[in-house]
């Protein structure tokens, strides 16, 4: 596997294998590789020539500095990991390289917005889609993956993608789950001993929920659920929502809905989603 620190190396490579007709396969990363990035990895590997994966922790996306100075960053257990992959090169950029004129960010997807995340984690998604939109002005790859996890993410590339005209096709793939059922997440590794099993008991709760409304498919009640939460210590709740998953529109129809979840553990920030069909 090749390392590349510098924009211009890379693209005196990718001009390279553009000559050769090479298919590019991209995967995006923060880094703190676990079995979903390798995931991710291993399906552009079978439908591409040549895997990029990109490690940058993008300033711009994070709502505080705690949040950006606590993000785990485990770049020598990454680079091992990604070497045992399909990974035919990392690109590993520094903030420079990104943003060499400056720390910026371009409201420029108004879809899918002032629900969910966006809510919460205002001007998120504008950092979001204007470094993803700079990563595929560098690489320019054909096809480029990400984990459902992050399923408003999902749908503002895409809307990103067309609004630029870009020719590159947003592949969602299912979210690897830990044992418990929940999504597989970097932030994760922060938790305490005490916070891991409030997660563990979280998840429970969470399967129990979603497996009561696929098979009784019964009236919500959030109240008490919320209420059997804060049981277990989940006392702040950004959302729990039912929404379609094709245009992200609050739903009563569960044949095409999933529930949305956004919880704090102690600082710690969970999202997740789960099909209700």
């Amino acid at each position: 596997m090749k390392i590349i620190t510098k924009t211009k190396e890379l693209q005196n490579l990718l001009d390279s294998l553009a000559s050769s007709s090479v298919s590019i396969g991209l995967v995006l990363t923060m880094g703190n590789i676990h079995a979903g990035h390798l995931s991710l990895i291993k399906e552009a590997k079978n439908n591409n020539d040549f895997v990029i994966t990109s490690i940058f922790v993008n300033p711009t996306q994070f709502n505080n500095d705690d949040d950006y100075n606590s993000y785990p960053k485990t770049i020598d257990q990454d680079i091992a990991k990604l070497k045992s992959s399909s990974c035919d090169l990392l690109y590993l950029p520094s903030i420079d390289e990104i943003y060499p004129e400056g720390l910026v960010k371009v409201k420029s997807v108004l879809k899918y917005r002032n629900i969910l995340c966006d809510i919460t984690r205002p001007g998120h998604f504008d950092g979001v889609t204007t470094v993803v939109n700079t990563f595929f002005n560098i690489i320019k790859p054909k096809n480029s993956y990400f984990g459902e996890k992050d399923y408003q993410q999902i749908k503002l590339i895409d809307e990103l993608v067309k609004l630029k005209k870009l020719n590159i096709n947003i592949v969602p793939c299912t979210s690897i789950r830990d044992k418990n059922g929940m999504s597989l997440s970097s932030r994760n590794s922060n938790f305490t001993p005490h916070q891991f099993e409030i997660f563990q008991n979280l998840a429970k709760k969470i399967n129990l929920f979603v497996n009561n409304l696929k098979e009784k498919n019964l009236k919500l009640n959030f109240k008490e659920f919320k209420n059997d939460l804060s049981k277990i210590k989940i006392n702040k709740i950004d959302y729990l929502e039912i929404r379609d998953e094709n245009n992200l529109e609050i739903t009563n129809d569960y044949n095409k809905a999933r529930l949305f979840v956004a919880v704090f553990i102690g600082n710690i920030r969970i999202i997740d989603n789960f099909k209700l069909h």
